[in-house]
């Protein structure tokens, strides 16, 4: 049994005729026949309508094997590949239409085994290059139910709106296909409504009766096969004008305008303007003409009464012009409090020529008093708010020339009502109910209720920006509760690391809520997805309380179709912007662009890129910026043509001076981070000015880290800003980061082998990122890593959700959070050197000095450093194969050996240095012991040893007992901790004798992976226990 719902197949019917997304041929599909699908562009996300374009597909299927609705099987099509087997064909006369034939039968095309159950088609429809999507609404693949052949009897039921209403009288069109001839039925409530026999049936319902209508689809065989599958819908009364065809209408005062409408069936109606009634009668279509009054806004209400139900619609008609006058001065455009509890708002809309304000506080109706008053330059409409309470919020749309209903672009906040059912309360509380019989689309939630945060770290110095040590990090990929609040439990984790600045990746408001966050809709917005706004600013003060930076990553290169920037001046036809838009480009300027991309020589443009990064910096006291794909911020057209995007732009670096100018006038040791890669002269010319700008190091030097660690030639050397043009240290470099590959999942997939060597072995893939490790952190310069790097995370980034395999597609989509890392040995070595490297780095000055010495694309890679503390000797074997390596020494004497502590004395500095593959070495000029923040394990098994700490039963779906043996009497505390080791629950606290110990104890965890940890006065021991 199956059934298409409304919000992947769009259904209107009339005289036969079907208008959807996907239509099938026929209309039950089965496995072992063909199956012809039409695709109607215009439906769905309307991604590809008007494209002009050849439409191509990506399909695969969804069998008893498949994990999730995204891990499709057997996909037959490459993404981006214009091959004309998956190219659908037009259908003559309908521009937005187009089929595609799966053949000779859908087992066939797909090449599924027989054994294996094909459930549904899935597909995405695209462009030749994938540059423009068709999808369901939403954003949502497509699927399509498949039956087993062979004789078996299948249904589908096409027509379910997936709503709970219906209007009473109103024709649903319905639709019942069989995968054989069979006698099919239509009910409702039981009552016999259609029947046929054959393949399909196809029926209007329509309904006289309110309330509860189960609909009822049967199917049955000659051999006493039967199949049935139903719908429940609640029918009630309702009205509606249809002209005008908008709820807000510009028109003359004086004048004669027509009020049509229809109820669907024979009712009482009538239509008032709130004083008087211009129409009466009983029908259940109307059309009256009326004369408007002398008024700015008058409301005219249709009411429709039948068997005692009532039911009424609204149009509202505006008429004059908005009052010219000038905001006041000195306040940014946006939701602003004013001294006196009344709100300022300011909308920047040029070509407009009339804007009301609805919200909370007016209903959600235009009045006279909400019309916002315009600026004599015709730029900025603007209205006072009055009348609210100290803490009421402040929730409002724009509504723009009668028709356009969009959110302040300068929210701090947003509404989003397919969006927010999904965030937790436990991770942002006291979310406003959508008013969704008032009002459609996005809102601005101008937050005023909570309390003002009070800060408690006023004082602190920021790291030098070319020490820093930055993690990169997507809160979503990093705690399974994806909240600010749980997120400060892990900084204790990210402190013993080394770890003195934490970069997020986009926190702003962005389409959906599973996002990287650059698909952005509102760049001032906070992602209610990851926690409050006061959420975040305790987790920014705990992080400067500890000496740590927080910087955002913004991504001004462009904004997504969500937002209002967009949808103010937007060409539907075409799905882009028009060229009246202020903001944005009709087309984009330059390559690799994704979204629709801002002219940053438009006025406009720069200050709402200022006011939004003023914001970041004033309310939540961001230390610094990335700033996304910012050799997009250009006027010069340069096409595809990437080598003339990468030349030097006079254009784009007046534009990048003139944004840092403006952050260093907030705040002079904010950092200013590029995602750039243009040509050097550029990237040198913005490093030396003002207090200079830093710059990612690119694909190249991580790449060539990968590929020594997996055991391929490499060569390191553009990891040094002096070896690519830099003055001074300005290169942000890194070996991983969340746009490239994960290293040990290519060690994992790619290492290279040599006898018993073998990098694809997972302690050898995990001891290479520690060879890795040590030619990368000691470099001169800021450097940065990806989120559990420092564990060897070896899931690939294009890794599909539910292990569901690699694909591209998947880049963006959720990845395991394997905090369990952490409890095995291998990797607690590889996070206990790299934070013992980041010792050396963050209070020596050993790797801030001098290169001395650089062989960094042979085998035998060595780096000699020369600072204030001291010299340092690095040696390093990539290769497979034992060496011998010379030249590691800068001078004879005595050596350190910072890893084992050994002492070495070296007589000749050019001997030669027996390295097996693998094996390195850093040697200092004086001793220093290793003094990392040690992740815990060996403290823990000696722990473990010492308590004599057992848990039984382990697994367990039940009480736990906890036994374990104390040296002397003490105070004893036991903990269950969730894997990023934030307390759940405390087991037991109180005064313990010393000797043999034994505690029955309830848990009341639901199953899962969880750390018990017992503490006695002297020390901890952590014992992982699993409950079922």
């Amino acid at each position: 049994m199956q059934r298409y719902f409304l919000f992947l197949v769009l259904t209107l019917f009339s005289a036969g005729l079907w208008a959807q997304l996907i239509i099938t041929d026929p209309a039950a599909p089965t496995d072992d026949r063909a199956v012809t699908i039409t695709f109607d562009a215009t439906q769905g996300n309307a991604g590809l309508a008007n494209c002009g374009c050849d439409i191509y597909l990506h399909t695969g299927v969804i069998t008893n094997n498949s994990t999730s609705p995204s891990d499709w099987k057997y996909v037959q099509t490459t993404w981006g590949v214009a091959n004309a087997a998956w190219r659908l064909t037009p259908v003559a006369g309908q521009p937005n239409k187009f089929t595609y034939t799966f053949g000779p039968s859908i087992r066939e095309y797909f090449g599924v085994p027989a054994a294996e159950v094909i459930q549904r088609i899935a597909f995405v429809f695209r462009n030749a290059d994938g540059t423009r999507e068709g999808k369901a609404s939403g954003n949502a693949d497509i699927f399509v139910d498949v039956s087993a052949g062979g004789g078996a009897l299948g249904i589908t039921v096409v027509g379910d709106p997936g709503q709970a209403t219906w209007p009473l009288g109103r024709p649903l069109p319905v639709l019942l296909g069989a995968t054989r001839e069979a006698t099919l039925e239509i009910y409702d409530n039981a009552a016999l409504v259609a029947s046929t026999t054959g393949v399909e049936l196809p029926a209007d319902l329509v309904f006289t009766t309110s309330g509860l209508h189960n609909i009822r689809f049967v199917a049955r065989t000659g051999d006493g096969q039967t199949a049935v599958d139903s719908f429940a819908i609640t029918a009630r009364l309702e009205a509606e004008f249809t002209q005008p065809s908008t709820g807000i209408t510009n028109a003359t005062a004086g004048s004669t305008v027509t009020l049509a409408g229809t109820s669907y069936l024979a009712t009482d109606l009538s239509i008032s303007d709130g004083t008087n009634t211009v129409f009466t009668g009983a029908a259940s279509t109307f059309s009256q003409q009326v004369t408007l009054p002398n008024a700015a806004v008058t409301t005219y209400t249709l009411t429709s009464t039948y068997q005692g139900e009532t039911a009424t619609d609204q149009v509202t008609f505006v008429t004059g012009s908005p009052e010219v006058a000038e905001p006041p001065a000195g306040f940014r455009p946006g939701a602003v409090d004013l001294d006196n509890g009344d709100v300022l708002l300011q909308l920047r809309a040029p070509g407009k020529d009339d804007v009301f304000v609805i919200g909370n506080f007016n209903n959600w109706q235009p009045t006279a008093a909400s019309r916002m008053k315009k600026s004599a330059n015709d730029t900025t409409f603007w209205l006072t708010v009055s009348g609210l309470e100290p803490d009421e919020d402040l929730i409002y749309q724009y509504l723009i020339d009668g028709n356009i209903r969009q959110p302040d672009p300068f929210s701090t906040l947003v509404l989003d009502p397919n969006n927010d059912p999904f965030i937790e309360e436990t991770t942002f509380a006291g979310i406003p109910d959508y008013p969704s019989t008032a009002t459609t689309g996005i809102l601005s939630w101008h937050l005023r209720s909570a309390p003002e945060y009070v800060w408690e770290t006023n004082d602190y110095e920021r790291p030098d920006p070319k020490k820093m040590v930055v993690y990169e990090l997507l809160v979503r990929d990093f705690l399974e509760d994806h909240s600010f609040k749980s997120l400060q439990d892990t900084l204790d984790y990210l402190q013993r690391l080394g770890v003195n600045t934490i970069e997020f990746m986009p926190l702003n408001e962005f389409e959906g809520n599973i996002s990287w966050g650059y698909n952005v809709s509102f760049h001032m917005a906070l992602d209610k997805y990851y926690g409050s706004p006061n959420d975040l600013k305790a987790l920014i003060d705990a992080c400067h309380s500890r000496g740590m930076a927080v910087v955002l990553d913004v991504v001004y290169n462009h904004a997504f179709g969500q937002s209002s920037l967009a949808r103010m001046w937007w060409d539907e036809a075409n799905f882009r912007p028009t060229p009246e838009n202020p903001y944005l480009n009709v087309t984009a300027r330059h390559p690799f662009n994704v979204g629709y991309d801002f002219n940053h020589e438009s006025p406009l443009t720069k200050e709402y890129l200022k006011v939004g990064i003023q914001y970041w910096i004033e309310e939540f006291r961001f230390d610094g910026f990335r700033f996304d794909l910012s050799k997009g911020f250009t006027q010069t057209n340069t096409g595809n043509d990437v080598g003339a995007w990468n030349r030097y732009d006079a254009g784009r670096i007046a534009t990048l001076k003139d944004y840092a100018d403006h952050i260093w006038s907030i705040d002079p040791e904010t950092y200013v981070i590029m995602e750039h890669l243009a040509e050097s002269r550029e990237e040198e010319e913005l490093a030396q000015y003002g207090n200079g700008m830093y710059f990612w190091s690119g694909f190249e030097p991580h790449n060539q880290y990968l590929e020594g660690s997996l055991g391929a030639s490499s060569n390191f050397s553009q990891v040094l800003a002096s070896n690519r043009g830099f003055s001074d240290r300005s290169l942000v470099a890194y070996m991983e980061s969340h746009d490239e590959e994960r290293m040990q999942y290519k060690n994992r997939q790619f290492g290279r082998s040599a006898g018993t060597y073998n990098i694809r072995n997972v302690n050898t893939g995990l001891d290479r990122v520690q060879l890795a490790s040590t030619f990368f952190y000691p470099m001169p310069g800021p450097k940065m890593l990806w989120q559990f790097g420092e564990l060897g995370y070896d899931f690939s980034i294009n890794q599909c959700p539910n292990n569901g395999g690699i694909n591209n597609g998947c880049r963006t989509d959720p990845k395991p959070i394997r905090w369990d890392y952490r409890e095995e040995p291998a990797r607690q070595q590889v996070y206990n050197w790299i934070a013992d490297l980041l010792y050396l780095r963050n209070n020596y000055d050993f790797f801030h000095g001098t290169v001395v010495k650089q062989r960094l694309a042979t085998p035998d890679k060595i780096v000699q450093l020369s600072g204030t503390d001291g010299e340092v000797a690095i040696v390093g074997n990539f290769g497979i194969t034992p060496l011998s390596a010379t030249g590691i020494w800068p001078s004879a004497g005595t050596w350190y050996d910072y890893e084992t502590g050994e002492t070495i004395t070296v007589t000749d500095p050019n001997a030669a240095l027996q390295l097996a593959p693998g094996e390195f070495h850093l040697y200092l000029s004086r001793p220093i012991a290793r003094g990392g923040g040690n992740i815990g394990t060996s403290t823990n098994q000696a722990a473990v040893a010492r308590l004599q700490l057992r848990v039984d039963p382990n697994p367990s779906n039940g009480p736990l007992r906890v036994s374990f043996h104390l040296e002397r009497a003490g105070n004893v505390a036991i903990d269950v901790l969730d894997l990023s080791g934030r307390r759940l629950s405390r087991l037991y606290q109180g005064q313990l004798s010393a000797g043999n110990q034994s505690l029955p104890l309830r848990t009341d965890l639901p199953a899962g992976l969880y750390f018990l940890r017992v503490e006695d006065g002297v020390g901890s021991a952590v014992q992982k226990v699993v409950v079922q």
